[in-house]
């Protein structure tokens, strides 16, 4: 097992910086070639402190290493990168928050204790992306989970570890965005 490593300031705008050169690339030699037009993509800006505050409000649970993500990259929206690849902003991670007593949302089928999680992110397919709300936790891929309560149910097919903690998560995620960069390779992430 990997031992978990904090998400800085460097190594955050260091990721982002070389997802937004892959970005260029992919619009450039791939999605350049494609019978549509693209679409607006972006990396960051950082959320505000107004933003922040309100996470943190209404979400105190949520881990440190989201609120870096935030701090210092911001959401992403890449609609024509694979299949599209989209890390939600704050006040869309909020807004999708079942529960209005501050309780998170939870996985429950297939594990055999629900876990406790945080939906930061999704894909052009429907599949969310969720992270464990203890520090350093792993990070699921959420795909035809059926939602009742604040509770994502589903198979062991459908709800999957796609990355050992946030860290782990966002390097799959640039390496993703890198391969179709190259050749148009989508990536299963």
């Amino acid at each position: 097992m990997r031992r978990h490593l904090v998400l800085n300031e460097e190594w955050l705008t260091g990721w982002a910086a070389q997802v937004e050169a892959a970005v260029v690339r992919a619009l450039r030699d791939v999605v350049s070639t494609y019978p549509f037009e693209a679409g607006d993509h972006s990396v960051g800006s950082p959320s505000s402190a107004a933003e922040l505050a309100a996470l943190h409000g209404r979400m105190p649970w949520v881990p440190d290493e989201l609120f870096a993500l935030y701090r210092f990259v911001g959401p992403l929206s890449l609609p024509d990168i694979t299949n599209g690849y989209f890390l939600h902003p704050p006040d869309s991670v909020i807004g999708n928050l079942y529960h209005d007593d501050g309780r998170a949302d939870r996985i429950g089928e297939p594990f055999a204790e629900d876990v406790d999680i945080v939906v930061f992110g999704s894909n052009g397919g429907g599949d969310l992306y969720a992270l464990a709300t203890t520090d350093g936790g792993p990070v699921y891929r959420l795909q035809e989970a059926v939602y009742e309560v604040g509770i994502y149910h589903g198979t062991e097919r459908g709800i999957t570890v796609v990355g050992e903690d946030l860290r782990d998560f966002l390097e799959e995620f640039l390496a993703a965005v890198e391969a179709f960069a190259d050749d148009g390779s989508i990536t299963d992430l």
